[in-house]
């Protein structure tokens, strides 16, 4: 299956259930994948091709969770032609942590602060 086919294919979840189960008792959550976002990441050493993930999923009415929308990095794999989500652990995060999370980092690491800092720069150079 050709690249182009495996993103097409990977974006099909977009739509459809997601079912988190956190260890133990700690409970389940259940919402939708609203977007993705897939980029070709090339092979590894060993020659399986990855391709990495960013979505947001609406968990909106779920008990407890006060916020809709979460984003989730992740990625899947291709070896032996058989397609495969890779992250059975995954940082899945209210945007708002997303936000707090990169304010911290770039705060403290000055390679962080120029790369968000290369980001805008390129997708404001698009506009």
């Amino acid at each position: 299956m050709a690249t182009d086919e495996t993103v097409i294919k990977i974006l099909s979840a977009v739509g459809k259930a997601v079912h988190f189960k956190y260890p133990g008792t700690e409970g389940e959550l259940n919402g939708i994948l609203k977007e993705r976002v897939v980029l070709a990441a090339g092979q590894n050493i060993g020659g399986v091709p990855y391709w990495d993930v960013i979505d947001l999923i609406d968990f909106s009415g779920e008990g407890g969770i006060h916020r809709q929308y979460m984003m989730r990095i992740g990625y899947y794999r291709k070896p032996l032609d058989r397609l495969n989500w890779g992250s059975q652990t995954t940082i899945t995060e209210p945007l708002a942590t997303w936000k707090a999370l990169f304010i911290k980092t770039a705060q403290e690491k000055k390679w962080f602060r120029d790369l968000l800092a290369e980001v805008i720069n390129e997708v404001t150079a698009r506009d």
